[in-house]
């Protein structure tokens, strides 16, 4: 897992389809325990948009690689997610 330089945990991101509310499957090592940085939510367009959705998203507890959104519904956008493991 990269790191950033000079940052002390590792961080992971992925790019995935957005949906309807509800929980979303983000590959990678997304797991309880981890800190969740950002979910931009992308919209496509010339040029493309982004609008920080982190505060209405959640890491799934007991479930890796899942967080769930419980506002929004991002249906035909993208979400761009990135956390921080746990040490």
């Amino acid at each position: 897992m990269p790191t950033l330089q000079g940052f002390n945990k590792a961080i992971g991101c992925a790019t995935i389809p957005g949906g309807p509310v509800g929980e979303f499957n983000v590959p990678g090592n997304l797991k309880p325990g981890c800190t969740l940085l950002s979910v931009e939510d992308i919209t496509q367009g010339t040029p493309p948009s982004s609008v920080e959705r982190k505060a209405e998203f959640s890491i799934v507890a007991g479930k890796s690689n899942t967080i769930q959104n419980t506002t929004t519904n991002t249906t035909g956008r993208w979400l761009h997610v990135v956390w921080a493991l746990p040490e």
